[in-house]
């Protein structure tokens, strides 16, 4: 059965989406947060429930909105975990960057 909704439609197609801000702001509409935290850097990270899928949500150093789907909340939370450090260290003038297109 083919999800209702367009971007888990579009999530079919392609790991990890880019969607626009009123597609953004529609999923948002339509998802439960799970978590949602502010990078201090490249706007809030979401993971997002819609339709019974997790899903995660960030934003590029350039300003791209970014759309994953994760198998459980609980590797939404790791990833956040993960991205949250990483941009603590950006603070801290570490040099690190994020791979926002790695697949995990």
């Amino acid at each position: 059965m083919q999800p209702s909704h367009p971007i888990l439609r579009k999530l079919e197609e392609t790991p990890i989406a880019e969607i626009t801000a009123p597609e953004l702001a529609a999923t948002l509409a339509d998802a439960r947060i799970l978590q949602e935290e502010d990078t201090g850097i490249c706007g809030p990270i979401r993971a997002l429930e819609l339709e019974g899928a997790v899903l995660l949500q960030e934003q590029t150093d350039q300003g791209r909105i970014l759309l994953r789907r994760l198998p459980s909340a609980a590797a939404a939370r790791q990833l956040i975990a993960e991205r949250l450090e990483i941009y603590e260290r950006m603070w801290d003038g570490c040099g690190c960057k994020i791979h926002y297109f790695d697949e995990s």
